[in-house]
């Protein structure tokens, strides 16, 4: 198994010796705090990789799935993904496989609460449109590659891990900003939608939804509520992007 996902699951394995052991991601410049989801697991097969999809499918229930355009992103609970590590097949199939943790987040921060995935996905902002250098040292730091470059909002930028990163999505994000080398870093996450507990949906910029609805997002997916004054920033609504300032 490559050390990505032994690094992915120790981090889950170390938070989940405590009942409430919490952790923290910047969103909008802001330190959140979110607990670990000891019951759930994200698992993220790339689409190219479909048998090994199949194979994974057949043998665990999926709790939840995210619709995604790289990725077929299931949510399982901690005793399906248990069975899974020790099936026959799992070993070679793991080399082709992302893990990352599920979290509950209660944050009065853009009215942030529920049950949340992590993707394996990290939205960042470049302090300069030009930073690229600096961005392309990152990307081969932690093995990413862009998912996503905004053409109206060019220093916005989505990334994908790769099946050679050795690090989180939460972890990469945090370390990022903490550099002090960017505007924002923040890990992608799903929410459980309103009324949609079979299906739910990556909402970031490369998967907004097209369909018109008077539904708004935030750059990370998440919906902002009905009739309530939006903060400056950036927004999602009806697959196009708008600034409020």
């Amino acid at each position: 198994m490559k050390a990505k996902l032994l690094l992915m699951l120790l981090f889950v394995i170390s938070c989940s010796t405590h009942a409430m052991a919490q952790t923290y991601y910047f969103y909008d410049n802001t330190k959140v705090f979110i607990t670990l989801n000891e019951s759930e697991v994200v698992v993220s097969i790339p689409k190219e990789y479909d048998k090994i999809s199949e194979r994974i499918n057949s043998n665990v229930k999926a709790l939840y799935t995210i619709n995604d355009g790289y990725f077929d992103i299931i949510i399982i609970s901690r005793s399906d993904y248990e069975k899974l590590t020790s099936l026959d097949f799992w070993e070679k199939d793991a080399k082709s496989v992302i893990i990352t943790p599920s979290f509950f987040i209660e944050s009065d921060l853009y009215n942030q609460y529920g049950e949340a995935f992590s993707t394996p996905y990290v939205c960042i902002r470049l302090k300069k449109e030009e930073d690229t250098d600096l961005l392309a040292s990152y990307l081969e730091q932690y093995k990413l590659r862009i998912s996503w470059h905004g053409s109206a909002f060019r220093e916005l930028y989505i990334l994908a891990l790769t099946l050679d990163s050795e690090k989180s999505p939460l972890e990469i994000a945090n370390e990022m900003f903490e550099s002090g080398d960017f505007a924002n870093s923040t890990p992608d996450f799903a929410f459980k939608g309103s009324g949609a507990y079979e299906t739910v949906f990556v909402r970031s910029i490369t998967s907004a939804t097209t369909e018109k609805s008077s539904e708004i997002y935030d750059l990370q997916g998440r919906r902002m509520a009905e009739g309530k004054l939006l903060q400056p920033g950036i927004y999602v609504k009806d697959g196009r992007k708008f600034v409020v300032k």
